[in-house]
C-alpha cells in the first residue's frame, strides 16, 4: 500500500469561513489508485519506443459490462495499447478526452499544440481555392414546386414517363452559383454572408466535397493545397456542419463549439455521444 498523509483524508476550507469539509476515501478508491500506480510503474519500465504506445484507461461502473458473475464492478483501470483499440474503446477515449466536467477542448488542443511545438512539428495547413465555380440545378418553379399531395403524385408519374422516354423533363435551369472565385486561408476564420437563398450552403457543401452531382451541374476548379477535388478523400480534410435554427442562450460560445466538436468526434454522426449527454444540453 502507498504511504498517505492527513491531506489525503481531510480538506479544510480556509477561505469560506468556519465551514470544514471532511473527505475520507473509500477502500475501493485506495485500491484502485494503488493498482493505477503499479500500472504506471510497469509502463515506465518498458523500452522508450514502447512507452508511448501504452496508456491507462479508467472506466466507471456505468461504462463497464457485467462480469462473469453478473455483478458490476465499482470501477476499474486497465492498460491499453493505443495502436490497437477497437471501436468501443476509441469512442470511450474520445468521450473522456472531450469531457467538459473537468476539462474542455481548449485545454486538450493547447496540450497537443505544446507537444507539437516541443518536437518542432507543425500542424498541417490546407489552403482551399475555388475559381470560376458554377453550380446549376434543374428545378420546378412557382406553384409547381410546392410540396403538396398533387405535386407529389405528378412527380411520381412524370418520373415513370421520363424513364420510359415518353415525356421530356419540364424543369427550369437555375443558377445557384455563377462564376465564383475565392481563397480560404488556413488559420483564419472566414465569415460568409449573404441573403437567404443566395447559395451559401451550396458553396460550403462544394468546398467540403458533399454536393449531389447527380442532380447538380458543377463546373470550375476547387483545389486543396493545389490538389484537385477528385485526387484525394476530401472529407478527411474539410467538413461541413449543417446549420440549425435552435438557439440556446444558456450556452456560451465555447460550450457551443465544444458541443459541435463532440458531435463530430465519432466516425458516424453522433454515435459517440450518449443520449444523456444530448439531453443535458
Amino acid at each position: 500500500m502507498r504511504r498517505s498523509n492527513a491531506s489525503d483524508y481531510f480538506e479544510f476550507d480556509t477561505e469560506g469561513g468556519n465551514a470544514e469539509s471532511f473527505h475520507r476515501p473509500s477502500n475501493a478508491e485506495v485500491v484502485l489508485q494503488d493498482e493505477e500506480d503499479l500500472m504506471w510503474e510497469a509502463i515506465s519500465r518498458l523500452p522508450s519506443m514502447k512507452q508511448g504506445r501504452f496508456a491507462i484507461l479508467k472506466r466507471t461502473s456505468s461504462e463497464i459490462e457485467h462480469d462473469t458473475e453478473g455483478e458490476r464492478e465499482s470501477g476499474t483501470a486497465e492498460t491499453i495499447d493505443v495502436t490497437r483499440l477497437d471501436r468501443s474503446r476509441r469512442e470511450l477515449v474520445v468521450k473522456k478526452a472531450l469531457a467538459t466536467d473537468d476539462q474542455d477542448n481548449y485545454k486538450l488542443l493547447s496540450a497537443i499544440k505544446d507537444r507539437l511545438d516541443r518536437v518542432g512539428l507543425e500542424v498541417p495547413k490546407v489552403e482551399v481555392r475555388f475559381q470560376n465555380l458554377n453550380i446549376e440545378a434543374n428545378a420546378q418553379i412557382g406553384s409547381r414546386a410546392l410540396p403538396n399531395l398533387l405535386n407529389v403524385a405528378r412527380d411520381f408519374f412524370e418520373r415513370i414517363l421520363i424513364g420510359l422516354r415518353i415525356l421530356r423533363p419540364n424543369k427550369c435551369r437555375l443558377h445557384i452559383l455563377k462564376d465564383i472565385s475565392g481563397i480560404v486561408k488556413p488559420g483564419r476564420m472566414t465569415l460568409l454572408l449573404g441573403p437567404p437563398g443566395s447559395g451559401k450552403s451550396t458553396l460550403l457543401l462544394a468546398l467540403a466535397g458533399k454536393l449531389d452531382y447527380k442532380s447538380l451541374k458543377v463546373s470550375g476548379d476547387i483545389t486543396y493545397n493545389g490538389t484537385n477535388l477528385n485526387e484525394f478523400y476530401v472529407r478527411r480534410t474539410s467538413a461541413y456542419i449543417s446549420q440549425t435554427d435552435n438557439h440556446l442562450p444558456e450556452l456560451t460560445v465555447r460550450e457551443t463549439f465544444d458541443f459541435a466538436a463532440r458531435c463530430q468526434g465519432a466516425s458516424e454522426g453522433m454515435a459517440g455521444l450518449s443520449t444523456s449527454n444530448i439531453g443535458k444540453y
